[in-house]
């Protein structure tokens, strides 16, 4: 063997054996996120942009149900989880994990949807129809409650029936078994873009005060390895950031990742990224928490008022300029 040629295979392995060092100094963490929406696939974009990996993490992302979600928490099979607001609930009645960012405001990705020739226009008609939900305690379920609220009719008022995903939704409507149904905004786009249903309400413009979506942190995980915890929220922060700042490319994933066309991604977006859906700081506002622990009451997750605060740190949170 040549010397030039000698020295390339050693670079090669030096190479090698430096990445591989590299990969194995990673913390690896398990993700779980409670459904493929935008706000929570920024976990995929994270990790096909390298964002998690240059902040030392290897990340695996699942998709589960909120409840397993948190049984796989309790076990120890979860270490990061990406779900709603309404999941601080169950970490006041005793689930272990704690909001360590806020992820995103109020739930403008949530709306509601009637089939297209459907007669009622307006929120005002919808006393005394059937809305499906994902389940009932759900932050779909609460969001239909906050309907009734805004028009001052008691809670039951409008009848609520629990049908799972939002396939399950979706057909229920299909079908005329509801009235009306709450899905995420891309599933609404997409929908509406086909002429099978219309928008007759984003939730954002009905409830301002809400923490739709949390990025929350196994007590054990916390206790074990706060550094990789202050790791995960640095890069999710960054990832945010990239994709407000990256338009086009942000769109592309997003029409792979949510199985949607250009022209949906595209709206998506544009309703999601250049507002204030997403946090810019994670910061919690307490006045927000106060208004959804009196959600969670009426919602009946709570017997009563609690301090929320309790259940959320800005530790892992980065430092102000």
């Amino acid at each position: 063997m040549s010397r030039k040629a000698f020295v390339a295979c050693l670079l090669l392995a030096l190479s090698a054996t430096a990445a591989a060092s590299q990969a194995a100094a990673q913390t690896k963490l398990s993700v779980a996120k409670v459904a493929n929406d935008f706000a929570l696939s920024m976990a995929d974009y994270g990790n096909k942009l390298g964002t998690f990996q240059k902040n030392g993490l290897a990340v695996t992302v699942s998709e589960i149900t909120q409840a397993k979600m948190i049984q796989a928490t309790i076990g120890g099979s979860v270490d990061i989880a990406l779900a709603s607001g309404a999941t601080l609930a169950f970490a006041a009645k005793g689930a272990p994990l704690t909001g360590v960012a806020a992820l995103s405001g109020p739930p403008s990705i949530l709306v509601l949807v009637v089939a297209p020739k459907s007669p009622i226009t307006s929120i005002d008609q919808l006393r005394h129809r059937t809305v499906a939900v994902s389940n009932l305690g759900s932050l779909t379920d609460w969001a239909v409650s906050q309907i009734a609220l805004h028009e001052h009719w008691p809670s039951a008022d409008i009848k609520r029936v629990s049908v799972g995903d939002t396939g399950a939704r979706i057909a229920t409507l299909r079908t005329g078994a509801a009235d009306a149904a709450v899905v995420d905004i891309a599933a609404a786009f997409n929908l509406e873009e086909r002429g099978e249903a219309k928008i007759l309400v984003n939730f954002g413009d009905l409830i301002a005060k809400f923490q739709n979506q949390i990025v929350y942190a196994s007590n054990a995980l916390i206790k074990k390895n706060p550094d990789a915890v202050r790791a995960f929220v640095r890069a999710w922060l960054q990832t945010v950031a990239y994709a407000r700042d990256h338009r086009d490319e942000t769109v592309a994933f997003a029409q792979k990742q949510l199985g949607v066309t250009p022209v949906v991604a595209t709206r998506v977006y544009a309703t999601l990224m250049p507002g204030g859906f997403f946090s810019k700081d994670g910061r919690f506002d307490p006045e927000v928490l106060k208004a959804m622990s009196q959600g969670f009451v009426e919602m009946k997750l709570l017997k009563s008022d609690q301090d929320l605060t309790q259940y959320v740190t800005d530790q892992f949170l980065p430092k102000s300029p």
